[in-house]
């Protein structure tokens, strides 16, 4: 029987080698992975914000501290030590993250290959080809992922608009204006009103509709607004359109959703083996490339996050 390799084209050879030397096994080394992750991440609106880490097994714990309590300062008395009552105990919580597969295969005709190969650094490109790609479908994972979703991928974990239930508040299909932020603003518990770095995530056109709102006042503001030469914030707090938040909420369909919070509460784990595989298929004159990876998310303190519903958005 011929071996196979000695059918292939000289240009897949090439990119046999390359894969070959890229891994051991397959995984991905550190400073690949690395690399890889931070293709994955950058450039979009929540995945460079949010928190992301490392994961080196199936399921990890992340311990938290919580709380002293409402007061935890008492008038002192010579000699005599607090009573039970004015002793302060903190509240210790945790974070698990489980992590579950997912794939990504690719088949890339044979000429399409030939000129990516041919370059001394096709396993950089690999990475960052790969990496490109799957960075939608990541951000889309984190901001709609749904356990009821019909999509198998949204399905496999809550994002971060339906992971956020404790504080809601309802708008009543309504545009976003300055009364929606205010209110949203006032959902949360007293003791999340010193959080640093919040921020409101919505779509582009309930921004849109708060933008004009802001640009219709006869002021400096009201100007820069209806020109587009002012950031656009609601008491020192960006609203910032993510791309892939939703329009079509709601019983009509046409509803977006407001979230207030600091987006490093939310985090986005990557397992340490990233896996890429090649086969050339000669019968289709193909060559398939499969991406592997464990992934995980969840909030880190949900309580602290504010979710706004009923956002007019399209």
């Amino acid at each position: 029987m011929t071996d196979n390799n000695q059918q292939r084209p000289i240009e897949v050879q090439k990119a046999d080698m390359a894969l070959s030397d890229m891994t051991t096994g397959g995984v991905l080394v550190r400073d690949q992975r690395k690399r890889f992750i931070l293709v994955a991440i950058k450039g979009t609106v929540v995945t460079s914000r949010v928190q992301v880490r490392s994961m080196s097994r199936d399921s990890e714990e992340i311990p938290k501290l919580t709380t002293f309590g409402s007061q935890v300062l008492y008038p002192a008395t010579e000699s005599q030590a607090p009573t039970l009552a004015q002793r302060s105990k903190p509240g210790f919580d945790k974070v698990t993250l489980t992590s579950q597969e997912i794939i990504a295969c690719v088949d890339y005709p044979r000429h399409m290959l030939k000129s990516q190969v041919e370059g001394p650094r096709f396993k950089n490109t690999l990475l960052a080809y790969l990496g490109q790609h799957v960075q939608g479908d990541l951000e889309n994972l984190m901001i709609n992922g749904d356990t009821t979703s019909t999509n198998t991928l949204l399905a496999m974990f809550n994002g971060m608009i339906a992971g956020a239930t404790s504080n809601t508040y309802a708008a009543g299909a309504a545009a976003l204006s300055t009364t929606i932020l205010d209110t949203t603003t006032l959902t949360p518990p007293e003791q999340f009103d010193t959080q640093a770095n919040m921020v409101f995530f919505t779509n582009k056109t309930a921004r849109a509709a708060y933008r004009k709102e802001l640009g219709g006042r006869g002021t400096d503001l009201g100007d820069k607004n209806q020109v587009g030469s002012s950031a656009v914030q609601y008491d020192d707090s960006p609203v910032i359109k993510v791309p892939r938040f939703p329009n079509n909420l709601g019983g009509g369909s046409n509803e977006t959703a407001v979230l207030y919070c600091d987006p490093k509460q939310w985090i986005f784990a990557f397992h340490d083996e990233i896996e890429t595989q090649s086969e050339y298929n000669i019968r289709e004159r193909t060559w398939t490339v499969v991406l592997t990876m464990r992934v995980a998310q969840d909030y880190e303190h949900e309580p602290a996050v504010v979710k706004t519903t009923g956002v007019l958005g399209q």
